[in-house]
This record gives structure tokens, sequence and C-alpha cells, in this order.
């Protein structure tokens, strides 16, 4: 887990910048072997969302699979996955929140996804 908050520093992103301006952090996991998969099963990234709202308090978390979206551009997208040496099957899931937020998401994301593989 990695605060990667700095790469957004001038991020076009709306969302990004309000949790930023809130005094929000925004962590990142790399995820080994799960490219494509919460792009690929809605219904696995559906539930695995509504979990780690429930359990977090966080509502959502972002695929590097999804970007470039929701303002935030293809060169944040590959800061990030340069931040974090990822290789052609690795996915980084982003989570903007409070720091202690977002790392509790981030714990229940490592948590599920460990036990898909």
């Amino acid at each position: 887990m990695e605060d990667v908050t700095n790469i957004f520093e001038n991020t076009g992103s709306s969302l990004i910048k309000g949790i930023m301006e809130r005094g929000g952090a925004i962590l990142g996991e790399k995820i080994e072997g799960f490219a494509g998969v919460l792009v690929e099963d809605k219904a696995y990234a559906d539930a695995l969302q509504k979990k780690v709202e429930v359990q977090a308090g966080v509502k959502g978390y972002i695929s590097t699979d999804e970007l470039p979206a929701y303002g935030i551009s293809k060169e944040e997208k590959e800061a990030i996955e340069s931040r974090f040496g990822v290789t052609g099957n690795d996915v980084v899931i982003l989570v903007a929140d409070e720091e202690s937020k977002a790392r509790r998401a981030l714990e229940v994301i490592k948590e599920d996804v460990s036990k898909r593989k």
C-alpha cells in the first residue's frame, strides 16, 4: 500500500481534487495477476464496492484498468503504474478518502481478492 497523492497535484479530476481539498489521500495497492477482472466481472466489482462501503465507509475505488477516466489522465495512470512496477497482468486499485478509511478499504479489497484468486 502506498500513498500516491503527489501524483495528482495538478490533476484535472474534480473527484480527486475534492478529496484532496478536504485533506484526503489517494492510496494504491498493486494486485498481481488481476488485470481486467474488475472491468470484466461487473457483479464481482459491484459486490466488492458494496463490501468496501460497508466495512470501510468508503464509497468506492478505481482500478487502473478503468483509466484514463474520471478526469484522471493517461499520464497519471502511467505514473501510477510506474510507481508500482505494474506488468501486463497487474492492476493498481486506488482509494481516495480520509487516509485511515482509504487504508481500511484497501485492506478489505486485498483480503477479498486473495480469497478470489
